[in-house]
């Protein structure tokens, strides 16, 4: 079985920034059969760091822009009514205010493991592969493709 690792970086909004990297997926998955000749396997994409994660979910203007930070955002709200940020404790530890930001990259995942066949990801029309920054700030993040298969 070959394994094979590749990484890309990318330069995320704060607050819930998206971005649809599904080619990305599927261009590590077509360099590692090009080079390892493998046709079959899985691709797992690890994104570094503790307040990112990686999701599938339909690329749309309203859950991208609005639904899933609204959604995570009633579990771990940034700020108040007011605007005021709400403190959590990490916030004491690390003197930041980004508390909110760990608790939402918890909630997703900071990797996904798609299966993939004849060079191909098995993915759905509508499920998009995508990075989402949960910072308080932007970021430069990384993506660890690892490609796996025969």
């Amino acid at each position: 079985m070959a394994v094979i690792t590749s990484k890309k970086t990318y330069e995320t909004k704060k607050h819930m920034g998206m971005i649809d990297i599904t080619d990305d997926f599927q261009q590590a998955v077509n360099d590692a059969c090009r080079d390892a000749g493998i046709k079959s396997g899985i691709i797992t994409g690890f994104t570094t760091g503790g307040v990112a994660g990686l999701t599938t979910l339909e690329f749309e203007p309203g859950i991208v822009y609005h639904d899933l930070k609204e959604a995570l955002d009633i579990f771990s709200p940034y700020q108040d009514e007011t605007g005021k940020v709400i403190h959590y404790r990490h916030h004491e530890t690390w003197h930041d205010d980004n508390g909110s930001s760990h608790i939402k990259a918890a909630l997703l995942s900071p990797f996904i493991t798609i299966p993939f066949a004849d060079g191909k990801i098995t993915i759905g029309p509508w499920q998009n592969l995508t990075l989402v920054e949960c910072d308080t700030r932007d970021r430069v993040r990384d993506v660890v493709f690892q490609v796996m298969g025969e």
